[in-house]
């Protein structure tokens, strides 16, 4: 009875510290479903990029009041009388135009930042999308690679039965589970490539500790209903093309700004240099600082209008860049269409024949063990074909959005 009782507690304190230490392990994270307008999002607002780039709109903005930048008053002391030290201060101004100038240029300079966050953004989308289209692309070749996997399952049975039966010899066998070894192989290296693209994306959309996240959607042919020109020259759209554009206004701005400070400045200033009865219009000075290095000023003019010879260069430089990647991503559109073309009209159509005969014939035996896994190799190149076909088309479409600012 002692026993009993003494084994019940033990069983009992037992099954309280499993449930315990139940409870004390966490609980697995439900994976979060992400759709791509919902990823774009999330990166357009929590990417460091992004904030970074809002912090410079914010400085630049913070530098406006700096644009009536005064010289600071200089306190002297003099004895005009000999007697005594006088107190006077001395004022320098600029002429009000280099101030409104001034004013201009941080304007400028603000929407040059501004420029530079919606660069930041559309490179953000693309980045997105193409993570999107790659994660979608090799859950697709998951899916092949386990559907191959499953039908070399079905033949390494199927051989090892003919093998024991004498049919065919032991070499054969071992071929046909090294088939099947190398598509698990081939499996388990996509599924490390998977990883590595959810790490990417939770990069992109500003939650890089977050691995629960997935990309929900069907991989599928993207829509683009913008027309697609051979040579389009306009990119207007695009944020790149704006940066530029706005870079050359502030760089003309300067210009104008250095070409105002080369007028002379305005000195007004206050210095008793009678007695003290001499009347206050006489105690106040005025003048003027006389432009005499004309040197400085030219260099600075000179440098100026290099800047805004460079900007104009840089929209040229700009524009055949882009229009050289918007050929090229063109190219890709229309040889990747037609390769889908041939792929959803024919290639498909006959992979799935190719697979059903394949079947068929070996377990009739009409074909042979080799032959079979010939079939069976070129029906899913045919498959993997139109998946990495599909991933390019729609690649060159996500560029083509892109360089269109889209």
């Amino acid at each position: 009875m002692i026993e009993s009782h003494r084994t019940f507690r033990i069983n009992r304190i037992a099954a309280l510290s499993l449930a315990a230490g139940l409870l004390t392990v966490p609980a697995v994270q439900a994976q979060r479903l992400l759709s791509l307008p919902e990823a774009i999002n999330m990166a357009l607002e929590n990417n460091p990029q992004v904030k970074v780039a809002n912090l410079r709109v914010d400085k630049q903005r913070a530098l406006l009041p700096s644009a009536l930048s005064l010289t600071g008053p200089e306190l002297i002391f003099e004895a005009p009388t000999t007697r005594h030290f006088e107190p006077g201060l001395l004022m320098p101004f600029s002429l009000p135009t280099v101030y409104r100038n001034q004013r201009k240029v941080q304007e400028q300079q603000v929407q040059l930042s501004q420029t530079e966050k919606q660069v930041t953004t559309n490179t953000l989308r693309y980045n997105v999308r193409t993570i999107f289209n790659e994660i979608l692309y090799l859950r697709e070749s998951i899916a092949n690679y386990r559907r191959q996997d499953s039908l070399l399952l079905d033949f390494a049975r199927v051989t090892g039965v003919r093998q024991r039966v004498g049919q065919i010899s032991r070499i054969e066998v071992l071929n046909a589970q090294s088939q099947q070894r190398e598509i698990r192989y081939l499996l388990d290296q996509t599924r490390a490539r998977v990883r590595s693209a959810r790490i990417q994306l939770g990069l992109l959309v500003g939650m890089p500790n977050d691995t629960t996240l997935q990309a929900a959607g069907t991989f599928g042919k993207l829509a683009y209903s913008t027309p697609f020109l051979s040579s389009d020259s306009t990119f207007t759209r695009n944020p790149l093309s704006g940066f530029y554009r706005q870079n050359q206004r502030l760089s003309e701005a300067n210009l104008t700004l250095e070409q105002k400070r080369r007028l002379p400045n305005i000195i007004v200033g206050y210095l008793n240099q009678g007695t003290a009865e001499s009347p206050w219009l006489y105690r106040f000075r005025f003048g003027m600082s006389l432009p005499v290095w004309g040197w400085v000023a030219s260099s600075r003019i000179k440098a100026a209008q290099t800047d805004v010879a460079i900007a104009r260069t840089q929209i040229s430089l700009n524009q055949y860049e882009l229009q050289g990647s918007y050929d090229k991503a063109f190219a890709d559109y229309l040889q990747y269409q037609e390769a889908l073309d041939y792929f959803e009209t024919i290639g498909l159509l006959e992979a799935n024949e190719i697979v059903k005969a394949a079947q068929d014939g070996y377990r009739l035996g009409s074909i042979g063990y080799y032959d079979y896994l010939l079939n069976i190799q070129q029906a899913f190149k045919i498959r993997l074909g139109y998946l990495e076909a599909l991933r390019n088309f729609n690649q060159a479409v996500i560029t083509l959005q892109y360089l269109k600012g889209e």
